[in-house]
């Protein structure tokens, strides 16, 4: 029999500390692929750029996390049958943290035995390991590491259903999972929905992004003969499985980090597994809506190994890959959704058996062992009938909320009752509002946004178009002398990259309140129009409003860095109050400010503190804990009147995150550098 129940678990945590004080425009998010060049056939018709988001407004990053870990209790959900036991996080983004094959005793996915997030995700925010949910647009998404409305409900045969859900913001759609595991079944099963309930084409994303074990022997089967990958930013079609003498399907054979979007063709079955030596392994199944597959590596290079360890416990290796699945054929692209639309599908995952003589033979007996063994646990026909047998469980209320998430989809609920437009998904309950949502009700029933205090972070921000036309409307009647109205609408026209407008409205609400908000939206504002000593006379100002503000104390002394005003950074990092001087992004940034001033043993001591200095958010792809140790040892060398060769230097682990070092690129295919 199916067991759904909830109960708590003990995992290793680190301190959140809320949400940051600040909108989130600093960080382009942006991933521009084919900017010159083109290498792909006619006949690929990948969306390449299309829908592309670059902000993470109006959701606030999750940026003032530590690394320091303490023994938290976090919520579980389960599903539970004779053979495989489930286990979700619905704090986490309803992240799925372990797969159990309980027949055969083995987890089947990468289980993180932390919550230890770092810089990957929209917010800021991620972590590694089981099977997280995608959806909206590229990149680790908004809920990565937030609540989802989570509820339960029922197959019309009494076996449990547990449901995710959620309204985004950004494409203002909503999103369902409704996951079963009926008695008897070998596969988990979780029938997806993306809803679109404007009269408007929305660019769609989705990607359900699994970890698997990294261990040597891992091969991954896909019903392909070639892929798409990028080079030098531009995305190339190669064949598989050989590249330039490689096996690309054995994980390990990888020596940088890269993505591979294997190409299913449109007749072929949807699977993907990963199976060890004994054949043994992880199988990913969908209907056709879900044609895109991945496998993404972190390479086996020091830089690869480092960013695994670094998303775990100290003492673990964090290794593993990720196999993926996503409605497009790359993460290159978004689709076009079509106005007052749902696009769903069926994914099933569960332990395949292959004979491993041929699962680790040619490729087509390979293939053609995986695509046997997958049909006999379920049929392509069977999935695609189960699709349409549970429509009406996914139309249908749930019996029970267990945890309810945000109110901003009963705030959209809301805002088109009073607009007298069509309710978005009946339902699904969104339960009620909070203070996060109080601005925006109140420009809803009294036509203005409220009023608060300039010395206070604003509570919520929106980039929804009928808000900003509410907010047009209000900065002509109620709210003409309203700094935080002005502020809103500056916000919103900023990230419609109309700067010309948007420094005008910024202007008008500091005119009318000086506040750390606006002027702090007026640097990064000049920075984007290359108007840098604006960007640094407002973000001084900003901060001098706030000393205390960990979020605009980041950010300042990244501006400094940035624009290399070092005798300016230097003076307020020292004036800083000592919980801020502690935090390791502001050290590393007066670390440089140090080293230009020629006080290389300050720099020395902030670059190996307590065995060298990490810093929690470092983003992927960062290397500003190399660069200070690049920048340190090179003035070393010039007040010693030597040179310093970059290119023989052997930087300490602990500052080292490149994923691309000692590799050079033969014929368009990877090497070792000797």
């Amino acid at each position: 029999m199916t067991q759904l129940y909830v109960e708590k678990m003990n995992i290793p945590s680190v301190d959140f500390n809320g949400e940051s004080t600040l909108p989130s425009i600093s960080e382009n998010l942006r991933l521009t692929f084919m900017q010159d060049e083109f290498e792909l056939g006619e006949e690929d018709e990948l969306f390449v750029n299309y829908g592309m988001v670059e902000y993470g407004f109006p959701y606030k990053a999750q940026d003032n996390y530590t690394r320091k870990l303490q023994d938290r209790e976090q919520v579980t959900v389960v599903l539970e049958n004779e053979y495989l036991r489930a286990t979700f996080l619905p704090q986490f983004g309803g992240k799925l943290h372990s797969l159990f094959d309980k027949a055969a005793g083995k987890e089947l996915l990468f289980v993180n035995s932390v919550v230890r997030p770092c810089h990957l995700g929209v917010r800021n925010a991620w972590m590694s390991g089981g099977v997280e949910w995608n959806c909206g647009y590229v990149g680790h998404n908004a809920f990565t590491c937030d609540w989802m409305h989570t509820a339960r409900t029922k197959l019309p045969d009494g076996t449990p259903v547990l449901r995710f859900y959620q309204y985004e913001r950004i494409r203002g759609i909503v999103y369902q999972m409704d996951f079963f595991l009926p008695e008897g079944s070998r596969l988990l099963f979780v029938r997806t929905k993306i809803v679109n309930p404007q009269f408007k084409v929305v660019p769609m994303y989705w990607w359900s992004n699994i970890a698997a074990p990294d261990v040597p022997g891992n091969r991954v089967i896909v019903p392909v003969t070639n892929t798409f990958t990028a080079r030098d930013s531009h995305p190339v079609k190669i064949a598989v499985p050989e590249y330039n003498g490689i096996d690309i399907t054995y994980p390990l054979n990888n020596i940088i980090s890269i993505d591979y979007f294997w190409n299913i063709p449109t007749k072929e079955r949807k699977f993907i597994c990963q199976v060890d030596a004994n054949g043994y392994g992880l199988v990913q199944t969908s209907t056709k809506r879900l044609k895109g597959r991945k496998l993404f590596v972190w390479g086996n290079s020091a830089g690869g190994d480092r960013w695994k360890n670094f998303l775990t416990a100290d003492d673990a290796s964090g290794s593993y890959n990720e196999i993926q699945a996503g409605i497009a054929k790359t993460q290159y692209e978004c689709l076009p959704m079509p106005p007052k639309t749902v696009w769903e599908w069926v994914e099933a995952y569960g332990a395949i058996q292959t004979d491993p003589k041929r699962a680790h033979g040619d490729w087509e007996s390979a293939k053609q062992e995986a695509a046997s063994c997958l049909d006999s646990l379920i049929s392509e026909e069977e999935l695609e009938l189960m699709l349409q047998a549970t429509k009406p469980m996914a139309k249908s209320p749930a019996e029970e909320i267990l945890f309810r998430a945000d109110g901003w989809g009963a705030l959209e609920q809301e805002r088109r009752r009073r607009a007298g437009e069509e309710s978005m998904c009946d339902y699904l309950d969104f339960g009620a509002l909070s203070s996060e949502q109080m601005p925006w009700l109140s420009l809803l029933e009294q036509g203005t946004i409220g009023v608060y205090d300039p010395s206070e972070p604003p509570v919520s921000y929106m980039c929804q178009p009928e808000w900003t036309e509410r907010l047009k409307q209000a900065v002509r009647e109620k709210d003409q002398d309203n700094w935080f109205a002005w502020l809103q609408l500056g916000l919103n026209t900023f990230i419609e990259k109309d700067y010309e407008r948007a420094e005008t409205m910024l202007e008008k609400s500091l005119s009318l309140s000086c506040s750390p908000w606006a002027l702090y939206a007026l640097s990064i504002l000049y920075r984007d129009m290359g108007a840098h000593q604006k960007e640094v006379f407002n973000m001084l100002k900003a901060y001098e409003m706030r000393p205390h503000d960990v979020s605009l104390a980041k950010q300042t002394l990244r501006c400094l860095y940035e624009n290399r005003r070092f005798d300016d950074l230097k003076r307020v990092y020292e004036s800083m109050p000592e919980n801020l001087r502690e935090e390791p992004r502001c050290k590393v940034y007066y670390g440089f400010a140090l080293t230009d001033g020629g006080d290389i043993a300050g720099a020395e001591k902030i670059l190996y503190q307590d065995g060298g200095i990490l810093i929690p958010d470092i983003r992927e792809c960062e290397t500003i804990t190399l660069d200070l140790w690049y920048a340190v040892e090179e003035k070393k060398a010039q007040l010693a009147g030597k040179v310093f060769d970059r290119a023989s230097a052997n930087p300490p682990r602990f500052a080292d995150f490149r994923m691309f070092e000692n590799v050079q690129w033969l014929n368009g295919g990877q090497i070792i550098r000797d």
